[in-house]
């Protein structure tokens, strides 16, 4: 029987969309915070879909030569478009989404290994490990975002693990990002609107619409790209 619901690809536009949106607001209307509030939407389904796609991949080589090849083709543009020039000072999301991969497939070699008390520690010391290098080199979200991939990883096989899902992405948002934002006469923290997120998530169907080399890699160049279009329009 057919699966009905959101496809994979389905999903990546949506995250797509969404970050087109919230990187609009950055960088040619900073006053409209509802482009940003939009944009929360963005990451936690990329972190979903790189733990969906640790477990489904035929190739993790390839899959994080992917993810690498798009961490340096974004990171001009991700400093030209956010910080207004280059700069070391600040890594992409896309370096948050490559350490947090590594650290995954790190720990499901050390799950063959059995749950002794050694496989354990050496899969807590991989993801500290990714942790400590997201926020040393500063990437987007740093290692709380390394710790969203991991909890959707972990959470992916529970019984109502949506749920599970969304409870812990509040719980991410408050511990994380006290910081808060008014909107429309309200004060809420700057990432609550995140948990918008699990609403696409919960109409995942976990297949995916195409095998096309052309569609998977347009997803990835999106991200270099669209910042790159959007600082030149700001420069213009």
């Amino acid at each position: 029987m057919k699966r009905t619901g959101l496809s994979q690809e389905a999903l990546k536009g949506i995250a797509c969309l969404t970050m087109l949106i919230d990187h609009m607001g950055a960088v040619l209307f900073p006053s409209v915070m509802v482009l940003r509030v939009i944009g929360r939407t963005a990451f936690p389904i990329y972190c979903f879909l790189l733990a969906e796609g640790v477990c489904r991949t035929r190739s993790p080589k390839k899959y994080a030569l992917r993810l690498g090849i798009g961490a340096l083709l974004s990171e001009i543009p991700f400093d030209l478009a956010l910080f207004g020039g280059i700069t070391l000072r600040h890594q992409s999301v896309m370096v948050t989404l490559l350490l947090g991969f590594l650290a995954l497939e790190a720990i499901r070699a050390l799950e063959g290994k059995g749950r002794t008390g050694l496989s354990l520690a050496g899969q807590a010391l991989a993801l500290w490990g990714a942790v400590a290098a997201a926020d040393w080199l500063s990437t987007d979200y740093g290692g709380a975002g390394v710790l969203l991939i991991a909890l959707f990883y972990f959470t992916r096989e529970l019984p109502r693990k949506r749920l599970i899902q969304a409870l812990g992405l509040t719980a991410w948002v408050y511990v994380f990002f006290p910081g808060r934002i008014t909107l429309l006469g309200l004060s809420f923290p700057i990432e609550l609107p995140a948990l918008g997120a699990m609403l696409p998530l919960c109409f995942y169907s976990g297949r995916k619409a195409t095998g096309s080399k052309v569609v998977q890699w347009g997803f990835y160049l999106f991200y270099p790209v669209h910042l790159m279009v959007l600082y030149l329009i700001q420069a213009a």
